[in-house]
């Protein structure tokens, strides 16, 4: 199998990862139903990172890209996590504490007045697809990436699982389940677009209670976005800073967010890509070269 490899860092951000989550589900044992069961998963994640990350180059292609490529399958895996997060450690919300902050600066929530006020379809139809842009843009990415063995994949990966760590962090200590599951939602012509159904079919397929705050979607496109600027062409780099764009302003006219969700992604991404992300890859590449 050519197990020759040392560790990357986002082998050991995975290995954390998983270690904490799996210590939070032994605290349940007994209490919850599927606790053992995710104690069993995280220890078998921690395995996994473990052989993945030390896949040598004697490693067949289709190993190789496993091994690159085995954080994204991850994190779509624990966004379903989350839901059983906030079933087991958390009875309430903070989602009155967030819906009064959206309120604050102008006294409604935009959601709310958005789509009642312009619900034409062909503006609806736009808005759901800028938001369908998400899917392409966080999971294609790294694939294409990895499958061409472009010299940015790693970073890619490793910037897109950070990001996406840190949401799942916030979410099992601040969990707000956001206006789409609290609040009534429009209900108009909208309701018959091509997009709407596309949306509104993936939601339901693979919805995780109490990940509104901050929006993962808008956190993960935002670092799409900013990688674009650092390792893409300059028309591509402003194709993916459109389509942040469009995810984040779509996510509040969809109702599916509060607008300070999309702000607060924003704010995630930035200081997530530009700060935390390169103090631990130096910290972790550290572990690497020892």
């Amino acid at each position: 199998m050519g197990l020759t490899r040392t560790l990357r860092p986002v082998d050991y951000l995975l290995i954390v990862f998983n270690a904490g989550f799996g210590l939070l589900w032994v605290s349940a044992l007994g209490r919850y139903p599927d606790a053992l069961w995710m104690v069993v998963a995280h220890a078998g994640a921690i395995w996994l990172a473990v052989l993945c990350g030390r896949l040598g180059p004697e490693a067949s292609g289709f190993g190789r890209s496993a091994g690159d490529l085995y954080p994204i399958a991850l994190i779509a895996i624990y966004w379903l996590e989350m839901g059983l997060v906030r079933e087991a450690f958390h009875p309430s919300t903070f989602d009155a504490v967030i819906a009064a902050a959206d309120r604050w600066p102008f006294g409604r929530h935009l959601q709310q007045i958005w789509m009642p006020a312009m619900p034409q379809v062909w503006f609806s139809e736009l808005m759901f697809a800028a938001y369908w842009v998400y899917y392409p843009i966080v999971f294609v990415t790294p694939l294409v990436l990895v499958l061409r063995r472009r010299a940015a994949a790693g970073r890619v990966v490793f910037r897109t699982t950070v990001a996406y760590l840190a949401c799942y962090a916030s979410y099992a200590i601040f969990p707000v389940d956001g206006p789409s599951h609290t609040m009534e939602r429009f209900v108009g012509p909208h309701t018959e677009g091509f997009f709407y159904q596309l949306v509104t079919s993936a939601i339901h397929a693979a919805d995780s209670m109490g990940t509104a705050f901050p929006s993962s979607h808008v956190v993960g496109v935002v670092t799409m976005a900013l990688l674009a600027t650092r390792w893409f062409s300059r028309p591509m780099a402003r194709l993916y800073l459109l389509g942040a764009l469009g995810v984040a302003v779509s996510a509040v006219y969809t109702q599916g967010h509060f607008a300070i969700d999309s702000v607060a992604g924003i704010a995630y991404g930035v200081a997530l890509y530009a700060f935390v992300s390169p103090m631990l890859e130096r910290v972790l590449a550290a572990r690497e070269v020892r």
